[in-house]
């Protein structure tokens, strides 16, 4: 089935391409696609993207005790107790 582009942008960037690639407009064109469709499917989907995320601020935080929470660290925090 042929693929008619009506849009002159979309027929510069194909020309431009092809010319970079030195191949044929079509070439350009699918060789585009491709690498564009394989870079679609190596992306993680966002529950993967977020799992990693945890994980690295997990590996960040480290595996020990934390500041203890006490009235000294609240006030801290809000500038009280001066």
């Amino acid at each position: 089935m042929p693929l008619y582009v009506k849009d002159p942008q979309v027929d510069a960037l194909a020309d431009e391409l092809a010319a970079l690639t030195r191949s044929t407009k079509t070439e350009a064109v699918r060789q585009a696609l491709q690498n564009e469709i394989t870079r679609e499917k190596g992306k993680a989907d966002l529950v993967e993207q977020s799992v990693a995320f945890v994980r690295q601020l997990k590996q960040r935080a480290g595996s020990g005790p934390g500041q203890p929470v006490d009235k000294a660290l609240i006030d801290s925090l809000y500038g009280e107790g001066r």
